[in-house]
């Protein structure tokens, strides 16, 4: 056992220093107000929260929850019951034990590429543990922060399944690809890519191949189709209200590139550059798989798997943005891409540098240390931009402090006892995270069944936050274009509105 660990720290033990340095950063950011709370974040806590209490598969309005898969609130749920502490309490230790558990298994990743370099490791892992991409996630109570986790993990264990072929290895990669379909939709990349490797392997026997497909397959699925049955005998539908996308492949390509363009130095304020590199990135990562697939000997090799992820992972969120519609591609969502795209960019200078002369790899060694220069100065600035904005108000969201000392937000804990029913509100999230009400959200736009459901009340009210407008839900002027305001009270970024009667 001793020697176990001694030889583990020895391989890793620049994963250690890097897992402290970024749950720092961590604590840090959470140090004023605790975990960064968006309204995803909200339904996941009052999720786990009923979970926990009294198992129900409930959000904040005793609703069943089908808007988001179940598995990061069960998540959480297991986390609070172990502890023993509030999901709010328990999270920025549960994020540092995943961000801790993302650069190790990064390190595990590296170490297993042929041929390795413990310098390239130990660089990586320094961008890695700075990298305000990866702290703004891990600040905040998203699913991403488990999701993450579990991408990596599955890259490890698909590794290791490569090594044998052997079910009970294979059995474990398909749980935790299971887990993350069940965490975010957004898993199906993790069977996408564990298939592939399956399917175009020329080591596989074919018998053995359809074994292995099925049972990787089955399994993979399991627990989302239980999550998506069980949402629609609940509520009716599988997945919660999805409209159709608005954004075009372009357009998704263009917030893309973007979002690059925030994640690499030099980029900043140039929007067509940085879709152009992520395209080239993203063909290149194409090119890479190719040359693989004809070269079999390598196929099963970790640096395949990881673009095998990348491209697949890609392809779907751009596609998936182009067909279905929810918010900008932002770095968030895009999040899953960060470990995978820098590993494909960059892992060849490993086997470019052993093949090469002694005055190619000094030359080669001096560029990738004045890019390695230019991210961390890149991440300090970027950092330091954000730490002025959070070490005095906390992290952003329902808990900076522009929300907790909102006037809307005291006006509506003031009113909450004579709020005429049924309740409404614009960000229903934030009425019940700030100020306990359980209002339902107000009917989106395109729904016709939804608007008639809210002027079938004789009355209602209306709760009103600025801050919180989501152009995809009906505007208080439409409201007053139907029905009549019978009493409002107002303040300057909020108001209580009661309606009734028809104009």
């Amino acid at each position: 056992m001793k020697k176990n660990l001694s030889l583990f720290l020895s391989k890793h033990w620049d994963a250690l220093l890097a897992s402290i340095a970024a749950c720092t950063f961590i604590c840090l950011f959470t140090r004023v107000s605790g975990i960064g709370i968006s309204p995803d974040s909200v339904n996941y806590m009052s999720a786990a929260t009923n979970i926990r209490d009294h198992f129900s598969f409930t959000d904040f309005n005793g609703k069943p929850l089908v808007d988001f898969p179940l598995g990061y609130p069960c998540f959480l749920a297991l986390a609070s019951l172990i502890s023993g502490s509030a999901v709010l309490q328990i999270a920025p230790l549960v994020n540092c034990i995943l961000i801790s558990g993302v650069i190790i298994l990064t390190s595990l990743i590296i170490e297993s590429y042929k041929p390795t370099a413990k310098l390239y490791k130990t660089a990586f892992l320094s961008l890695v543990a700075c990298s305000p991409c990866l702290l703004e996630i891990y600040a905040m109570l998203w699913s991403e922060t488990f999701f993450l986790f579990l991408s990596l993990l599955f890259i490890v264990l698909l590794k290791n399944y490569c090594r044998s072929y052997r079910t009970g290895a294979l059995f474990a990669v398909a749980i935790v690809a299971a887990l993350g379909f069940v965490t975010r939709y957004a898993g199906i990349t993790l069977l996408a890519t564990g298939f592939y490797i399956l399917v175009f392997n020329g080591e596989l026997p074919t018998a053995k191949k359809i074994k292995h497909l099925l049972l990787f397959t089955l399994t993979g699925v399991s627990l989302v189709v239980i999550n998506l049955l069980r949402n629609k005998q609940a509520a009716g539908h599988s997945t919660g209200v999805r409209e159709k996308a608005l954004r075009t492949v372009g357009d998704n390509l263009e917030q893309a590139g973007n979002v690059l363009s925030e994640w690499l130095p030099f980029l900043n304020g140039h929007a067509s550059l940085s879709t152009c590199i992520f395209i080239f990135l993203l063909l290149m990562g194409v090119a890479f798989l190719v040359y693989r697939l004809l070269q079999q000997q390598y196929f099963a090799f970790t640096e395949n798997i990881v673009a095998c992820y990348f491209v697949v992972y890609a392809v779907f969120i751009i596609a998936i943005a182009s067909i279905s519609r929810f918010e900008d591609l932002s770095g968030r969502l895009l999040s899953p891409l960060y470990i995978p795209m820098l590993l494909t960019a960059t892992g060849w200078i490993i086997g470019f540098m052993k093949r090469s002369v002694r005055t190619k790899r000094i030359l080669t060694a001096g560029v990738c240390l004045l890019i390695l220069y230019s991210f961390h100065s890149h991440h300090y600035k970027t950092n330091a931009a954000a730490w002025e904005g959070i070490k005095d108000s906390g992290m952003p969201g329902y808990a900076e402090g522009s929300w907790r000392e909102s006037p809307a937000v005291a006006m509506v804990r003031a009113n909450k006892a004579n709020l005429v029913q049924p309740l409404y509100a614009n960000a229903n999230d934030a009425a019940y995270f700030m100020a306990g009400i359980h209002a339902m959200p107000l009917p989106h736009k395109e729904i016709q069944a939804e608007i008639d459901a809210l002027f079938r009340h004789p009355s209602f009210t209306v709760i009103w936050f600025v801050d919180g407008d989501n152009p995809d839900l009906v505007s208080l002027d439409f409201i007053k274009q139907h029905r009549q305001l019978l009493s409002v009270v107002e303040v300057e970024n909020g108001g209580i509105y009661v309606f009734g009667g028809t104009k």
